[in-house]
């Protein structure tokens, strides 16, 4: 297999790759919910016997991970193109 066919099939695997895991967990969306809703106390226990503090830490290291995955794919979205990119010039 030639260099330039190497380079061309690795892009096209990393952009696959990064369109499903863009599929998957989608990039990061602002939240556009309205309205008036009622807060709770950080100390407050909720139903399932954490705190409301617990509860929105446990969310925040949620929305970080799925970001995190989120742009890792966008980049291999860009580094397969790059590489095909790349493997043309070569």
């Amino acid at each position: 297999m030639k260099y330039a066919q190497l380079l061309n099939s690795i892009g096209l695997v990393l952009g696959m790759v990064g369109v499903l895991v863009i599929f998957a967990f989608g990039p990061p969306m602002p939240d556009l919910e309205h309205g008036v809703g009622l807060a709770l106390d950080e100390g407050t226990r909720l139903a399932d016997g954490r705190t409301v503090a617990q509860h929105n830490a446990d969310r925040l290291r949620l929305r970080t991970r799925h970001s995190r995955i989120s742009q890792g794919g966008l980049l291999l979205v860009f580094a397969g193109f790059a590489l095909q990119f790349w493997a043309i010039w070569t």
